[in-house]
């Protein structure tokens, strides 16, 4: 199969990273980025799903930079729109890296993987060019903040973001999407928990903690 990476894995693409990780934590009670999974934290875990597939890769940190996200060594954005939710990450990662092509991952996606993501890249490819592409899960619930973005979706962006209009979904509404289903990954592991698995609560996370991948 085709994908966007050449001999010894140098991408044909030139993708940036976004690593989303602005977010409050208020139903978990707790910084998801740090709670840990296998004994790493999920941030970390993340970053290095998403450093397979994008370079430079950026934490989207919120409304100011982080101390405790200084052990990844990756460079932080600050918010531009501070109190504009995860829209805004997604434009502080832009803003922060130029580049053609931006892949967002959110640190609340433990299981998400690199595999997955190349995934994603590969439907992008075969599709013949698209502004966006988003996954779906098996449920069928879109999950925008992990996706490939190119750079003219920034326009848009800072317009919803300027006019105050924050929900992601309006967004993706403007742009030309391409839906990518869970269920074609091939690359799942039997038994192993789905990369789109959104931890947010203690419950989920007592529950997802027990999975050792």
């Amino acid at each position: 199969m085709k994908n966007n990476f050449g001999e010894g894995g140098q991408m044909k693409m030139k993708i940036a990273g976004i690593l989303i990780a602005g977010g409050r934590s208020r139903r978990m009670g707790a910084d998801k980025a740090l709670l840990k999974y296998g004994g790493i934290p999920a941030i970390a875990r993340v970053a290095a799903a998403l450093g397979e597939v994008a370079d430079p890769v950026t934490v989207a940190c919120g409304e100011k930079e982080r101390e405790d996200f200084r052990f990844l060594k990756l460079s932080q954005a600050a918010d531009l729109f501070p109190g504009c939710g995860p829209l805004a990450g997604i434009h502080a990662g832009m803003s922060a890296a130029p580049s053609d092509w931006y892949f967002a991952a959110p640190c609340d996606l433990p299981f998400v993987s690199a595999a997955f993501m190349r995934y994603i890249l590969d439907a992008w490819e075969r599709s013949g060019g698209r502004a966006a592409v988003v996954p779906v899960s098996r449920s069928g619930k879109v999950q925008p903040l992990l996706g490939l973005y190119h750079k003219d979706t920034l326009a848009k962006l800072e317009i919803a973001l300027s006019e105050g209009k924050l929900k992601v979904m309006d967004w993706l509404a403007g742009l030309d999407v391409l839906y990518v289903p869970e269920e074609g990954f091939t690359g799942h592991l039997e038994g192993a928990p789905s990369p789109l698995l959104n931890v947010n609560t203690p419950e989920e996370y007592r529950a997802a903690a027990e999975w050792r991948v």
